[in-house]
């Protein structure tokens, strides 16, 4: 089983520059995240952003950001976890976790995958901010249409929302021109089948795409947008699972 610590670290960078520009002092130091900072994020963890209506100050709605990490998902691959993940190996269910609280700068989540959900030797498990998978494969050959549009097409019930985050994969084939392989990205929905991506969530919200050329022909039908954000994934000994038991996970993930 994987055991690890979410660390924050940082560096402070300051310079001073005389009367006409040049820079005549420079140094950086680490920082100190303090323990509020600490108790901060852990809340976030478990609480859909929001922002103040400027229509209406001291009042707060909803915003576009992610969402919280609200899901957890079993599968039955024990493959050792890397940090570029972004979904489990074979996820067998998702469900959406029925308590997620934070305590000083920890968060818990409790999810239970009751009968006839996720049977089989699980070996696996992820917290997710979405409720399904959502791994699109496509082909660089038929679902990409080059600039000026720049979208994918006939990918029908891609289920994607402007302004989502995804991950492009390009499975080790030829990348698409005009994108990084296992780069982060937000969607700009054209249709239920077609959709552009853009660099940024504003510039999503705002229209503004990528403009993206293909990629070499056959480079390859095995490419993925993977949507949503994946907290953590841990292994651990194999739990068989028949149609008519129950599995209840606690997690805790600590900030620091």
């Amino acid at each position: 089983m994987i055991k690890d610590s979410i660390k924050l670290t940082g560096r402070l960078s300051i310079k001073k520059y005389d009367k006409d520009g040049k820079e005549i002092y420079s140094k950086e130091v680490p920082n100190l995240v303090v323990t509020s900072g600490k108790e901060y994020i852990a809340q976030r963890l478990v609480a859909d952003p929001v922002i103040e209506d400027p229509s209406n100050p001291g009042q707060y709605i909803s915003s576009t950001g992610p969402a919280k990490m609200g899901f957890m998902a079993v599968g039955d691959d024990a493959s050792t976890s890397t940090v570029a993940l972004t979904t489990l190996q074979n996820e067998l269910a998702r469900v959406a976790v029925t308590s997620a609280e934070p305590s000083g700068v920890s968060a818990t989540f409790n999810a239970t995958f009751g009968p006839n959900v996720a049977t089989g030797a699980l070996a696996e498990a992820g917290i997710f901010n979405v409720s399904g998978s959502s791994v699109i494969s496509f082909d660089t050959d038929t679902n990409i249409l080059d600039a000026p549009t720049s979208k994918f097409e006939q990918l029908p019930g891609h289920g994607l929302q402007t302004g989502d985050r995804v991950t492009y994969n390009d499975a080790g084939n030829p990348a698409v021109t005009g994108l990084d392989d296992g780069g982060t990205y937000y969607v700009i929905r054209l249709s239920d089948s077609e959709f552009q991506l853009a660099a940024s969530e504003s510039d999503a919200l705002a229209g503004t795409f990528i403009e993206i050329t293909g990629a070499a022909p056959g480079a390859g039908t095995t490419q993925k947008i993977t949507a949503g954000t994946m907290l953590c994934r841990t292994t651990f000994p194999v739990i068989n699972k028949s149609a008519t038991e129950s599995v209840a996970i606690s997690w805790v993930i600590t900030v620091g």
